[in-house]
């Protein structure tokens, strides 16, 4: 008698997985420990929508995404019958399921299916007792971290942050400025080049300040005089046509996409920019990620992830494309998500250590959640 080959018994049980019988949601809000400043935007909390599916042996999984204004929480519970009953190693049937229900609101639908996605992977790895970089096949095991700073704080604080981050080993930082004062952008960015060592390089946020070419030069002429590594969106994500002619007419790095909602979309933006912001809670989950890393790979792009650093740390362990990872740090205020995890990012010397916790390294509270809670909601049984 001939005996199976060992994939044979491996293949078994992950087809043996059990169903999702339940997906639950809450939309939590953490107030800022004082006000900050994003752009135009005068900011008081952060809004957050949770995830966890539930499966038959009461295994889980779990997401967690910004709200950032929108009905979250709803366009969750809108997409989640398509994933009840469905196994996480049939979640690409979920996700058709969902993405073709309603044709016309699948731009809009892409958020609440992002979470899903990325929740179906997370019970994956924790039902396979691995880590997601493992089920994608793992390059490394640190990933440098870019922090990022400003938000309204003055030159001299900004200055002092980052001096002290690059004594803490970390190698880029990203500067959130006004991008529509160019006397405190030139004042807020002098200080902050003076304030590092030549080693250490920095980015500039422009938060879609810009509306034309002519808007935008000047403060990119400044950032390239200063040696910025890159300028993150200068425009919105869908004017790519105005991406494209800026970067023709600067050296410096243009980097785009955390809003982008798939790989239609990243296409577009790698032709016209030389990184991309992926954010998988956004663009189809880490289905949609991969599928944008793939594509930015062949187009020899760079990647830098929008915050999610644990989650998105794992894609990076796989995706040598993926050149750090982004975190705003607990000190800044202004992602005071670690309030609702129950494991905390590791850094040491400026890198990420990737996690080897089964799933995609989500590891939130739920029961320390609801204590911000707003809302909450449950489909299935």
């Amino acid at each position: 008698m001939t005996q199976k080959p060992a994939l044979d018994k491996a293949t078994s049980n992950v087809a043996a997985m059990p169903a999702v019988t339940a997906v639950e949601a809450m939309h939590c809000r953490i107030p800022f420990p004082s006000p900050l400043q994003l752009g135009k935007v005068h900011m008081t909390h952060r809004d957050y929508v949770l995830v966890r599916v539930r499966l038959a042996d009461g295994g889980t999984g779990h997401a967690v995404g910004f709200e950032r204004g929108m009905p979250l929480l709803d366009l969750v519970t809108r997409v989640a019958p398509h994933y009840v009953g469905r196994s996480p190693q049939m979640r690409a049937s979920a996700r058709q399921a969902a993405e073709s229900a309603t044709p016309p609101a699948r731009a809009v639908l892409m958020r609440g299916i992002s979470l899903l996605d990325i929740a179906m992977w997370d019970a994956l790895g924790r039902g396979s007792d691995l880590p997601l970089w493992a089920l994608l096949g793992g390059a490394r095991k640190r990933v440098p971290v870019m922090p990022v700073v400003g938000y309204g704080a003055s030159p001299d604080a900004v200055a002092t942050q980052c001096a002290d981050l690059a004594g803490r080993g970390f190698r880029t930082i990203k500067v959130m400025i006004n991008g529509t004062d160019l006397v405190a952008d030139t004042a807020l960015l002098k200080a902050v080049r003076g304030a590092m060592p030549d080693d250490v390089a920095f980015g500039i946020d422009a938060h879609w300040s810009w509306k034309t070419i002519s808007d935008a030069l000047p403060t990119c002429r400044l950032a390239q005089d200063l040696g910025a590594v890159f300028i993150e969106d200068p425009f919105l994500p869908q004017q790519w046509r105005n991406v494209a002619d800026l970067q023709a007419q600067i050296p410096v790095p243009i980097a785009v996409g955390e809003d982008v909602i798939d790989r239609y979309g990243f296409r577009d933006l790698a032709e016209s920019a030389r990184i991309l912001r992926i954010d998988a809670s956004v663009s189809g989950g880490l289905t949609g990620a991969i599928e944008a890393l793939h594509l930015v790979t062949i187009m020899d792009r760079e990647v830098i992830p929008h915050v999610f650093p644990t989650m998105h740390g794992q894609l990076a362990a796989a995706f040598p494309a993926i050149a750090c990872v982004e975190m705003i740090l607990p000190e800044v205020g202004a992602d005071p998500m670690d309030r609702l995890l129950s494991e905390a990012a590791q850094i040491e010397d400026g890198d990420l250590l990737v996690s080897d916790a089964p799933g995609a390294a989500i590891a939130f509270d739920w029961d320390r959640a609801a204590a911000f809670a707003l809302r909450s909601e449950r489909v299935g049984a």
